[in-house]
């Protein structure tokens, strides 16, 4: 596959990411209780969005369908 842009050829020896793994297969794998496994891979947080983050996506949500403008979201 050829591409219109010339790439760093340095990509092409990064290692292909590989995403962690479901808790079951671990669970399994190693025997153990999925609800005693945190799972810390792939940049999940256990404990899940704090309320801060949750306030400002719903304040957000309310103009999810307008285009920013220079006074806007500042």
């Amino acid at each position: 596959m050829t591409t219109p842009l010339p790439i760093n050829p340095r990509l092409k020896h990064l290692p292909v990411y590989q995403p962690g793994r479901p808790i079951e297969e671990v669970a399994r794998e190693l025997g153990l209780d999925p609800q005693g496994i945190i799972k810390l891979a792939s940049n999940e947080n256990p404990l899940g969005p704090s309320r801060l983050g949750l306030a400002a996506m719903r304040q957000a949500l309310k103009q999810v369908n307008l285009y920013p403008t220079a006074t806007r979201f500042t």
